[in-house]
C-alpha cells in the first residue's frame, strides 16, 4: 500500500536551543552521526535545563535531517536514552501499528528517496526540504509483518558491518605492531 507521508505522520522541526557539555537529555546534531546514519559519534551535547515534553523523542519517531550537506534519517529508540533532536532534524511521529519507525528510517534512506529528497532540495548552495514536499513523498507500507522481517534483516546487517569494522581495526593495529617490530 502507498501512503503519502504528510497523511499517516506528523512532521515538525527540533527545537533550536544551546547545547551544553552535562545534562540529562541528550541533544541531537548531524555531527553525531556516521556516515551510515547511526548516532556513534554522539558526545558532550546536552540539554542542562529541562525541556518541554513535546520535544522529547518518542519510540517509534524518526528524524530526518531536513537542511544541510547530508540527509539521511534515523528510528529513534528508548535504549538510546532520552534525546531532543535540534532544529536541523525534522521530527517524524508515525502510529507504530501502520508502520515501524525503523523501517521508515531505512526507506528515507534508500537510493531512491535520497535522490527524490535531494531534487526537492537542490537549488540552494546548501540542501534544505521544504516541509509541504516531504509531506508529499509517497511511501511503500507493507503489512507489519514484512516491516518487521525488513528491519531484522537490516539489524543483522549493521551488526556483520560493526564487526567487519572491528576486526579491520584490529588488522591495522596488528600491522602496525609488526611494522614497529620489524624496524626495530
Amino acid at each position: 500500500m502507498m501512503q503519502v507521508l504528510g497523511e499517516i505522520a506528523s512532521i515538525r522541526f527540533g527545537p533550536h536551543l544551546s547545547a551544553n557539555s552535562q545534562g540529562v537529555v541528550k541533544y541531537l546534531q548531524a555531527s553525531h552521526f556516521s556516515e551510515w546514519a547511526t548516532p556513534d559519534l554522539f558526545s558532550n551535547s546536552y540539554l542542562s535545563e529541562p525541556c518541554e515534553e513535546k520535544y522529547l523523542l518518542q519510540p517509534n519517531d524518526v528524524i530526518l535531517a531536513g537542511k544541510g550537506l547530508r540527509i539521511f534519517a534515523w528510528a529513534y529508540e528508548e535504549e538510546f536514552e532520552k534525546a531532543v533532536a535540534s532544529s536541523l532534524f525534522y521530527v517524524i511521529r508515525t502510529n507504530p501499528e501502520l508502520i515501524h519507525g525503523k523501517y521508515l528510517a531505512a526507506y528515507l534512506n534508500s537510493d531512491r528517496i535520497q535522490h527524490q529528497l535531494k531534487s526537492i532540495g537542490a537549488g540552494v548552495t546548501i540542501t534544505s526540504i521544504p516541509k509541504k514536499e516531504l509531506e508529499q513523498i509517497s511511501i511503500a507500507i507493507p503489512e507489519m509483518k514484512k516491516q518487521l522481517h525488513i528491519v531484522q534483516l537490516l539489524d543483522l546487517l549493521d551488526q556483520q558491518i560493526t564487526l567487519s569494522q572491528q576486526i579491520l581495526k584490529a588488522r591495522i593495529t596488528f600491522k602496525k605492531g609488526v611494522i614497529n617490530q620489524i624496524i626495530k
